[in-house]
């Protein structure tokens, strides 16, 4: 994992999230315990649940998924990489919308906020779940997690506190960091940029920045680049 910079909420003409997305939630929140909606929309009212929303069942908010709504623009504002595995994630693939602060019943109304929102691929997902132990890309620090590129397997930092190294290494476990599919995607990766199947046509360094910053970041860190790829990043634009 690297650090994910907190993308600002997306807004009219773009997407409009406050429309789409928390005011309907918001609305559904207040129907399913008993209360008058929040905006007009058309059909039926949403029968009552419970008189609280602590007292809801949070599978009920899976029938009112607005969250999916913003999924595009998501994906946009964060590149495509996954907050986790650090992969770009081909939108035909499996982005999902993760929520940090799990869908429980004392976290409900988070459901329908962009801050709690990252983006996740499916697999990284069905991981985290609502385990608390995973570390919030947000607040990872630059270092945290380093890469053994011979195996290439994540691994903590040496100079990490105890208590980060614990988090850290609870949140590789967690989410399954070096599995092999991870590892395999890792070294292909690698292979790609050292080993092109055009040898004309080099792989460059800012292709991988693009697909797995974390690798490329790791690569460069550890004199793992070519030499043209040694003093400045390959990409400044980025």
């Amino acid at each position: 994992m690297i650090p994910v910079e907190k993308q600002p909420e997306p807004r009219p003409p773009g997407f409009d999230f406050d429309g789409k997305v928390r005011s309907p939630g918001r609305s559904a929140l207040a129907e399913l315990t008993g209360q008058e909606p929040t905006i007009r929309r058309r059909g039926p009212r949403i029968r009552q649940r419970a008189d609280r929303i602590e007292d809801l069942d949070p599978e009920v908010l899976r029938k009112y998924a607005y969250w999916t709504r913003a999924l595009e623009a998501l994906h946009d504002a964060y590149r495509g990489i996954c907050a986790y595995s650090c992969f770009y994630i081909e939108p035909v693939t499996g982005p999902t919308v993760d929520h940090f602060v799990a869908i429980t019943r004392t976290e409900l109304a988070q459901a329908y906020e962009w801050d709690n929102y990252r983006l996740a691929s499916s697999l990284m997902n069905a991981c985290k779940r609502e385990f608390p132990e995973v570390l919030d890309p947000f607040l990872v620090q630059d270092g945290w997690f380093e890469l053994d590129m011979d195996t290439p397997e994540v691994k903590p930092a040496a100079s990490l506190s105890p208590e980060t190294l614990q988090r850290v290494e609870a949140t590789i476990r967690r989410l399954k960091l070096n599995s092999r599919d991870c590892r395999s995607a890792r070294r292909r990766y690698f292979d790609l940029y050292w080993q092109p199947k055009a040898s004309s046509r080099p792989i460059p360094l800012w292709f991988l920045e693009e697909q797995a910053p974390f690798l490329a970041r790791e690569m460069r860190r550890q004199g793992r680049v070519r030499p043209e790829d040694l003093e400045a990043p390959a990409n400044p634009a980025t």
